[in-house]
């Protein structure tokens, strides 16, 4: 039995690695206007459901936004998961304001993938023109961090917002997001063969103490 245990163990070890990774989200068709120099601004939510045990690994999210000032545009990315606990992070803070430049980017729209893995481009707050392909979101914090190790059911609101009138008028037309979870099957079997351990680290326990009680009984 103690091999068995010792076997199962290192087994155990070697499942509880890194997992394989699955997704979950969607691409969402929108086409709302957000309204200009109004703060109340749009918010579009969405609910997914993972496997309810996958803890989130990472967040990557898609903005199609076309016309507009993307120097007026601000917005966010809140997560309410089903077991209550919740998280915001900020993906626009008027790209391009600086203090010699407070009228920021005069680009019209977006359409990118902000992820924690486009640090190549450097911080989507510098992105000029009509941004295309994988930034960073324009926050100190990052998406893993922020939304990491949640579980991976609940509903997820995208807000946008319009800060400044004039520059035209900003469409959403769609977005989407991709939710990094680990493998389920995987999970499953390092659950399974954990209960399997304890069943067997339990009945070592069992058979030691009924040996120590035959001694003392001679």
């Amino acid at each position: 039995m103690k091999k068995a245990l010792i076997i199962g163990g290192l087994f155990l070890l070697n499942m509880a690695g890194p997992a394989p990774a699955g997704e979950i989200g969607g691409d969402w068709s929108v086409n709302t206007a957000i309204p200009q120099g109004n703060p109340v601004g749009i918010t579009e939510s969405e609910t997914l459901s993972g496997p309810g045990y996958s803890p989130i690994n990472a967040v990557n999210v898609l903005l199609n936004i076309s016309g507009g000032y993307n120097g007026d545009l601000y917005g966010y990315l809140a997560y309410q998961a089903a077991n209550g606990s919740t998280a915001t992070e900020v993906l626009l803070n008027e790209v391009g304001t600086s203090s010699s430049n407070p009228l920021g980017s005069s680009g019209a729209g977006f359409n990118v993938t902000l992820s924690d893995s486009g640090t190549a481009n450097g911080s989507i707050h510098w992105a000029t023109g009509i941004p295309t392909g994988t930034w960073p979101p324009d926050s100190s914090a990052t998406l893993d961090g922020t939304f990491g190790g949640m579980s991976d059911n609940g509903t997820w609101t995208l807000f946008l917002a319009d800060l400044a009138d004039g520059g035209g008028t900003s469409t959403l037309n769609s977005w989407g997001l991709n939710v990094t979870v680990p493998d389920q099957m995987q999970t499953g079997w390092v659950l399974g063969i954990g209960g399997f351990l304890i069943l067997l680290l339990e009945g070592l326990i069992r058979s030691r103490s009924r040996t120590l009680q035959t001694f003392k009984s001679i």
